[in-house]
Formats: C-alpha cells, structure tokens, sequence
C-alpha cells in the first residue's frame, strides 16, 4: 500500500511540475491584473522611472497609453491586455524634453497582430505660448491603395504633453509637419517631418 501511494504522490507532483511549466511558457505567469501594475513593471524591466504619469489614456478596452515624466524626459508607455493580464507593450523609453526647443517629440509603431497595430506620435511642449499642437499627417489604405492627408490638433493642458494615437488596420502614416500655435491660432514653431 505504501508503494502505491508513493506512486501517487509522484504522479501529483509532475502533474504540478508540468502545470508550472505550462504557465511559464504560455506567459500566464508575466503581466499585471492592473493597466497601472503593467505600466510599473514596463518601467522596471528598462530601469526607468519610477516616472511621474500626468495622464492615462484608454485607446480601447485591451490597449492603455501612460503619458509620464521623469526627470528631464518624457514618455508614452503602451500596455495591452491578454492572457487574462495587462503587458507591456513598448514606448517606456524616455525621450528628452530639450528645453532648447519649443517642443520635443518621438513617435512609436508597434504591430500588435491580427488588428495591425498602433501608431502614437508624443511629445512634451517648453514654450508656455503654444497652447494648441497641429500635426499634419498622410494616411495610406493598404487595401485600397490610397492615401488622404489630413490634421489632427490636440489643447495642451497643464501636463504639458500631447499624444495622438491611431489603430493601424491596413494603413500606413507619413507625418508631415508639426506645429505649435499659440492662442490667437498663430504658429509659434514648425518643423517639417518629411
């Protein structure tokens, strides 16, 4: 009767073993229950931060962007769900504010599968006149194989940061220019991206 216990036992045990391993492998056992868990452990991998987040923005139920400041940068760190936790998904590097220049900015591809993925073009504004940023932007339709360009702009808050974000699905971006404008809508500083 021992022996046969013991050979149970042992079965149990590599069945948890096996269990274990499952978990690792599928990646079940990274990740975060919480957007902002997953946002710390993104900083924590890169050895940044901890930053200061001035804003948190839902792009969609699976997708969270964590503006935020550190020191003398700046950054837009993207977290997404699945596997039933929240995972870094990139865009935890900081970029510096360059308090030379009116505003600083990066921008961040990522491909994320099936729905294409995200394209996010960030930055931090110096220049307390710019109260409004406009970027001209050139969307191309893989599908169908045309492009139209269009602006977005985006009110600075007292953060001091912007984002614009788009799901990809299909489309190409070719920004154009960026511009800050101050409150008479007169433009304080551009830059041309192409």
């Amino acid at each position: 009767m021992k022996i046969s216990r013991l050979g149970g036992v042992l079965e149990w045990c590599a069945v948890l073993i096996l269990f274990i391993i499952l978990l690792w492998v599928s990646g079940l056992d990274r990740g975060s229950f919480t957007a902002q868990g997953a946002h710390e452990l993104s900083e924590r991998s890169y050895h940044y931060g901890p930053s200061k987040v001035v804003r948190k923005v839902q792009v969609d139920q699976d997708t969270v962007v964590f503006l935020g400041t550190y020191k003398q940068w700046f950054s837009a760190d993207t977290v997404t769900w699945s596997h039933f936790k929240w995972h870094p998904s990139g865009g935890v590097a900081g970029v510096p504010k360059n308090p030379e220049k009116p505003l600083a900015y990066s921008w961040d591809m990522k491909s994320t599968g099936s729905d294409g993925g995200l394209a996010k073009f960030y930055g931090y504004v110096n220049d307390p006149d710019i109260v409004t940023v406009e970027l001209d932007v050139v969307m191309e339709d893989r599908d169908s194989n045309t492009a139209t360009s269009g602006s977005e702009r985006q009110r600075i808050s007292d953060n001091r940061m912007f984002l614009f974000v788009w799901k990809t699905e299909g489309r190409d971006f070719s920004w154009q220019s960026i511009k800050g404008l101050d409150r008479e809508g007169k433009v304080r500083y551009e830059h041309k991206l192409q």
